[in-house]
C-alpha cells in the first residue's frame, strides 16, 4: 500500500526538503547585521521590517549564515530557500519515498516551486545575471527520473536537465533574496518567483578568506524499512555512501581602489549499487562531483565610477550505472560558463529635460554565457539477448557475465551495450542598460535589454536491437548461419528487429528584447509603485505587456498594509522549441532461411516519424496575481509580524491538444492553474547578556496553501504510455487525478525556530521544528481493477482510497563552536543533526527502494581569516 497526499503530489515528503534548521544568530559585524529572513538590524541598532527593502513587501532575505544553517547540510543553497512559507521543493517520486544511491549521487540544486509556480518557471539571478537554463527541466522522451530508472531507459531519454545553469554552493554566498509576490517590473521571465543570489564581492580594504570542509556518510545516517508490510523481500541493502564538500574563498586587494576575489567549491559523493541477480558482477561503484568556480575583479575610478568583471563556471559530472543492463553507463554532465562586464556611473544631481534628479545611477552590462548538458554513453549498440527462455531455450554464449537458467524453465535476459551520447548546448549574448534615480517624492527606474541565443541538440546515433529469434527443436538446422562480423547474431539466436538511428543535429536561434519602466511615489501615508514591462521574442512573435502595481498605506512606523496587482509572463518558449523535430530513425527487420538457417539482410519496415511539439500562433502563458500584505511591529515584544495572502490565476498555459500523439504533439494554450495561500510570520531577537547567554531569537511561520492545475500535460513519454487511477469507482488518468486533488502543496505547514548564542558568541546553538498538520489524503491500495476511461477505453487502474494523514513534526539541531582563535584567524566546528528524533512520518517506500532516510548528522569545520 503506497501513501499519496491530498493530491497525487501533496506529500509529507516535502517536509524533509523544507526543513527549517534553526537559524543561529548571524555573527556580529562592524556596521550592520542581517538576521534571517524577516528582520534587518539597521545602523541605529533597531530592528526594521522588510517593508524598507528596495524590493518591497514581497521580498525575503537570508544572509550567509542563514543560508548555510537553513540548508540540509548538502551545501546546496536552494535547500535553504525551502524553509520559506511560499517556497516548496520538488517532492520527487511521491509514490516511492525510499532512498537509493542515485538519490545520494544527485548533487544538482533542489528544484523549487514558488507561490504555486511550476519547477521551471522561476528566474534565478547570480550577481544580477540570469542563470536560467534554455532547455528547462523536462525532456519529452524521459518518463522516469534517473534515480528511479530500474528498467531499460527509453531510447530517446535524456537525464539531468535542470532549470539553472550555475549550481551555486552555499559556502560562497554573501546573501540570497526570494521575491514571491509583488515583484518589480525590472524582473521578467517567470510565473513562480525570483531568486537573487549574491556571491561574496571583491574588497579593496583588506585581504581575507576562508576554508570550509564538510563531511557526511551513511555511517552517520539512520535508515528505516518503510515498506507497507515492514519487509524487505528483495534483500535490498542499505545505501552505502560518503559525501565531502570543501570550499576555498580568497579576496586580495590590488590597490586602494581595486581587488580580486576567487572562490572554488567541490561537492562530491560516492556509493555502491547492486546489480540484477543474473549479472556476475553483483555491485557497481559510482561517484559524482559538482565543481563551482568564481573569479571577480572590481575597480573604483577616481570619479566614482565602478567597473566589475566576473566569471562563474559550473562543472557537474554524475555517474549512473544501470542495475538492469550489464554495462550501461552514463556520464550525466553540465558545464556552464558565465562572463559578465558591468560599468556603473553615479550622479549626485542630474537634470534631464528640465526634470531634476538626485542620486542617479546608470548601469551598463554585457553578458556572455555558454552551457552544455550531456549524457555520455561510450557504446551505441544495445542488445536484449535471451540467456534462457521459458520453454526450454538456453545458451552458454553469455556465461562469462550472465547467469541464465540452464533448465530453460525461466526467462533470463542478458542485456548489454548502450544508446550513444546526446547533448544540448546553447550560447547567449546579452546587452543591458538600467537607469535609476530619486525623482519628486520617490524613485524612478527604467531599463532595456537585447539577447541573442543559439541552441542545439545533437546525438551520436545508436542501434537498438530489441527482439530475437531463438533456435528451437523444431528447426530443420542445427545452428543459425551469421554473416561475418554480425555482432547481433550467434548460433543460438539472432536479432530480428532493431531501431537504427543516425547521428543528428537540431539547431534553433532566437532574438529577444525587453524594456521596463517603474515609478514609485509617496504622498503622506500612501506609497504607489507602478510599473510596466514589455517583452518580445521572435519565436512566439508576441509582444507581452505586464503591468505591475503595489499600493502601500503606512500610518506609522509600526504598521503598513500593501495591496498588489501584477502580471507575470513565462519565457520558457525555447525549452519547447529545442525539442522540436527530433528524429526517430528506422524500424528494421530481417528473417532467416527456414531450411538452412542462414540469416538474411536487414530491411526497413517503417520510417519512424520525427517528434514535433510546437506550432505557430501561440500566446505567451501568463499568471495574474492579487496580494495583500500587512507588516506590524507589536509594542509588547517589539517583534515583527508579516501576514500575507496571495491569489494567482495561470492563463494560456501550454498544453497538448486532445488529438496529440507521442510523435506529433500539437501545442495549445488550453492549460490553466490556480494558487491561493495565506501565511503568517513572526521574528524577534533579544539581547540577554546574562551569565553565559548572550542572545535569544525566535522565528515562527505558518502557511495554508492550495494549488490546482489543469489536467492538460505537454510532454508524453517516449512510448506515449499512460497510467490510470480508480477513485470511488471513477476512472482518471494520473494527470486528471492531479487536477481533481491538486498538487505540489500541503494544506497547512508551520515552522518553529529557537536560536541562541553563548559565551561572547563563541557558541551558537539552535533548535527547530518543521510541522505538517494532519490532513485528508488518498493512498494507493496496491490493488487493481479494470475500468473504462472516457477517452482511452478499457484500462487497468490502480485503486486509491481516502486516508487521514497524521500530524508530523521533524526536529532539527544545529551547533557552531569556536575551537580556536589564532592571530591569523578563527576555526569553528560545525555540527548539524537533521530529523533529530528519527521520525519518518507518513511516508512509505516500495520493495525496490525500501530504505527511508531518517536522522542524519553532518560534521564540518571552517577556518576564517
Amino acid at each position: 500500500m503506497r501513501f499519496t497526499s491530498l493530491s497525487l503530489r501533496r506529500r509529507a515528503v516535502l517536509m524533509g526538503t523544507s526543513a527549517l534548521l534553526l537559524s543561529a544568530p548571524a555573527a556580529v559585524a562592524q556596521d550592520a547585521t542581517v538576521l534571517d529572513p524577516i528582520l534587518i538590524l539597521g545602523e541605529d541598532g533597531q530592528i526594521h521590517a522588510l517593508e524598507g527593502s528596495d524590493e518591497g513587501v514581497g521580498a525575503t532575505a537570508l544572509d550567509a549564515d542563514a543560508i548555510v544553517i537553513r540548508g540540509d547540510g548538502s551545501g546546496d543553497a536552494n535547500t535553504a530557500l525551502t524553509t520559506l512559507p511560499h517556497v516548496q521543493g520538488d517532492p520527487g517520486d511521491t509514490d516511492d519515498a525510499g532512498a537509493n544511491i542515485d538519490d545520494v549521487l544527485d548533487l544538482q540544486p533542489k528544484e523549487l516551486s514558488i507561490s504555486g509556480g511550476s519547477l521551471t518557471e522561476n528566474t534565478f539571478l547570480l550577481n544580477g545575471v540570469d542563470i536560467n537554463s534554455v532547455t528547462g527541466t523536462t525532456h519529452p522522451g524521459t518518463s522516469t527520473d534517473l534515480n528511479r530508472e530500474d528498467n531499460q531507459p527509453n531510447t530517446y531519454a535524456f537525464y539531468g536537465l535542470h532549470s539553472q545553469t550555475q549550481f551555486v554552493p552555499s559556502s560562497l554566498l554573501e546573501e540570497a533574496e526570494v521575491l514571491d509576490s509583488d515583484v518589480s517590473a525590472e524582473y521578467g521571465g517567470f510565473q513562480g518567483g525570483v531568486v537573487k543570489y549574491e556571491l561574496k564581492k571583491p574588497n579593496p580594504e583588506k585581504a581575507e578568506g576562508s576554508v570550509t570542509v564538510n563531511y557526511s556518510s551513511s555511517d552517520l545516517t539512520d535508515y528505516t524499512l518503510a515498506t507497507e508490510d515492514g519487509e524487505n523481500p528483495n534483500d535490498m541493502i542499505k545505501p552505502s555512501w560518503t559525501k565531502i564538500e570543501y570550499a576555498y574563498d580568497y579576496n586580495q586587494p590590488l590597490s586602494e581602489r581595486s581587488a580580486l576575489r576567487f572562490g572554488y567549491s567541490r561537492r562530491s559523493a560516492e556509493g555502491t549499487k547492486a546489480k540484477e541477480p543474473q549479472y556476475l558482477e553483483d555491485t557497481v561503484d559510482s561517484d559524482s562531483r559538482s565543481d563551482f568556480y568564481s573569479l571577480a575583479y572590481s575597480h573604483d575610478f577616481l570619479n566614482g565610477d565602478t567597473l566589475t568583471l566576473s566569471g562563474q563556471y559550473t562543472d557537474y559530472d554524475q555517474d549512473w550505472d544501470s542495475n538492469y543492463v550489464r554495462d550501461f553507463h552514463l556520464d550525466v554532465k553540465t558545464q556552464s560558463l558565465s562572463l559578465d562586464a558591468k560599468y556603473e556611473k553615479d550622479w549626485d544631481a542630474l537634470s534631464i529635460a528640465g526634470v531634476d534628479l538626485k542620486n542617479a545611477k546608470l548601469t551598463l552590462r554585457a553578458i556572455h554565457q555558454d552551457s552544455t548538458s550531456s549524457n555520455g554513453n561510450p557504446q551505441n549498440e544495445y542488445y536484449n539477448w535471451y540467456g534462457s527462455y521459458r520453454g526450454g531455450f538456453y545458451t552458454d554464449a553469455f556465461d562469462e557475465w550472465c547467469d541464465a537458467d540452464e533448465t530453460g524453465s525461466e526467462s533470463v535476459l542478458c542485456r548489454t551495450g548502450g544508446l550513444g551520447s546526446t547533448d544540448y548546448s546553447d550560447v547567449s549574448n546579452r546587452l543591458e542598460a538600467k537607469f535609476e534615480s530619486e525623482i519628486w517624492n520617490g524613485r524612478l527606474s527604467m531599463g532595456a535589454a537585447i539577447e541573442q541565443v543559439e541552441a542545439k541538440r545533437s546525438g551520436s546515433g545508436f542501434t537498438f536491437y530489441s527482439s530475437t529469434t531463438r533456435l528451437s527443436d523444431d528447426d530443420a538446422f542445427d545452428a543459425f548461419i551469421c554473416a561475418d562480423g554480425d555482432s547481433a547474431c550467434i548460433e543460438d539466436e539472432y536479432f530480428s528487429v532493431r531501431i537504427y538511428q543516425e547521428a543528428y543535429d537540431v539547431e534553433i536561434e532566437a532574438l529577444a528584447a525587453e524594456t521596463y519602466a517603474e515609478l514609485e511615489q509617496t504622498w503622506g501615508d500612501f506609497t504607489l509603485r507602478a510599473g510596466l514591462r514589455a517583452d518580445y521574442n521572435d519565436v512566439l512573435e508576441n509582444l507581452d505587456l505586464a503591468p505591475r502595481l503595489t499600493a502601500t498605506w503606512k500610518p506609522n512606523d509600526a504598521f503598513s498594509l500593501s495591496m498588489g496587482a501584477n502580471r507575470y509572463y513565462s519565457d520558457s518558449y525555447l525549452a519547447y522549441a529545442i525539442h522540436d523535430a527530433v528524429p526517430r530513425g528506422l524500424n528494421q527487420r530481417r528473417t532467416h532461411d527456414s531450411t538452412t538457417g542462414e540469416v538474411g539482410e536487414w530491411y526497413t519496415n517503417s520510417v519512424l516519424s520525427n517528434y514535433y511539439y510546437t506550432q505557430g500562433d501561440l500566446k505567451t502563458p501568463y499568471t495574474d496575481e492579487i496580494s495583500l500584505t500587512a507588516m506590524y511591529r507589536d509594542h509588547w515584544t517589539n517583534g515583527v509580524w508579516r501576514l500575507k495572502g496571495i491569489h494567482r490565476l495561470g492563463k494560456d498555459q501550454f498544453a497538448a491538444s486532445e488529438d496529440s500523439t507521442s510523435q506529433n504533439q500539437t501545442l495549445t494554450n488550453d492549460g490553466s492553474s490556480e494558487y491561493t495561500s495565506v501565511s503568517l510570520e513572526y521574528e524577534n531577537n533579544w539581547e540577554i547578556n546574562s551569565g553565559a547567554l548572550d542572545s535569544l531569537g525566535l522565528y515562527v511561520s505558518g502557511v495554508w496553501a492550495d494549488r490546482d492545475v489543469s489536467s492538460n500535460t505537454y510532454f508524453l513519454d517516449d512510448e506515449g504510455s499512460l497510467s490510470f487511477i480508480s477513485y470511488k469507482g471513477k476512472s482518471y488518468s494520473t494527470a486528471e487525478f492531479s487536477e481533481v486533488t491538486g498538487n505540489l502543496d500541503i494544506p497547512v505547514r508551520a515552522t518553529l525556530e529557537l536560536r541562541s548564542t553563548w559565551k561572547d558568541e563563541r557558541v551558537k546553538l539552535g533548535l527547530g521544528a518543521d510541522i505538517t498538520a494532519g490532513y485528508n489524503g488518498v493512498i494507493d491500495t496496491d490493488s487493481n481493477e479494470t475500468l473504462v476511461h472516457d477517452t482511452y477505453g478499457s484500462q487497468s487502474h490502480d485503486i486509491y482510497e481516502d486516508y487521514k494523514f497524521d500530524t508530523v513534526v521533524s526536529t532539527y539541531l544545529t551547533a557552531k563552536v569556536q575551537i580556536a582563535k589564532l592571530q591569523q584567524g578563527t576555526a569553528t566546528l560545525d555540527v548539524k543533526v537533521s530529523n533529530l528524533f528519527n521520525d519518518i512520518g507518513n511516508v512509505t517506500s516500495t520493495d525496490d527502494n525500501p530504505w527511508v532516510q531518517g536522522r542524519s548528522v553532518y560534521l564540518g569545520t571552517t577556518f576564517t581569516w
